[in-house]
């Protein structure tokens, strides 16, 4: 018996070399799809606009206009409303726009605005972009001011934790600056 105490005692105080270190929290590595864009100005719809070739454009059923750009593969969308300033009040889209964008900042750490503009295509609008765990980190809305009205809204499909979002966030943002960017009235 003596012996087996011994023995244990000798493996208790030779097996246990390193000491413990724990691991830092961490998040899931998120791949992110290349930049690739293509010209989407087939939907029957009076603009055009780049989209990601990794993202899926699917136009909402019964709206006239409105679409979702889908990115499975984040479990990311930016909805697209569009609407003919002739059927719509302009100043209260504007006032909507701000309004939804606004309403976030009960949630929100802070509130970024960018103003973009294109005299030579006649796009102009407001980005918001909000900081913290928001449901919506970005909106926007574009206009030419005398025809067309589009507004977007990215939504992530997880809990808003922007500490795990932060690189799939930048990812999008740059994403619907490309399509602010390359946004074109047709008919007008």
């Amino acid at each position: 018996m003596r012996r087996i105490l011994v023995l244990m005692s000798v493996l208790v105080l030779f097996a246990c070399g390193d000491e413990y270190v724990p691991k830092p929290v961490g998040y899931f590595r998120i791949g992110l799809p290349e930049k690739e864009y293509v010209t989407l100005d087939s939907t029957g719809c009076n603009f055009s606009l780049n989209l990601n070739k990794s993202a899926e454009f699917k136009m909402v059923p019964d709206k006239d206009c409105w679409a979702n750009v889908e990115y499975p593969s984040l479990k990311a969308t930016i909805q697209l409303t569009y609407y003919n300033i002739h059927e719509k009040d302009f100043e209260s889209l504007i006032r909507e726009g701000q309004r939804m964008a606004y309403s976030h900042t009960a949630r929100a750490d802070g509130l970024q605005e960018k103003f973009f503009a294109n005299d030579e295509k006649r796009v102009y609008g407001i980005c918001y972009r909000m900081v913290g765990p928001v449901a919506t980190s970005t909106q926007f809305y574009m206009t030419d001011s005398t025809d067309h009205f589009l507004r977007g809204v990215l939504y992530f499909y997880s809990s808003p934790n922007p500490d795990s979002l932060k690189n799939v966030n930048e990812f999008m943002q740059g994403e619907v600056v490309e399509l602010i960017e390359s946004l074109k009235w047709k008919n007008g």
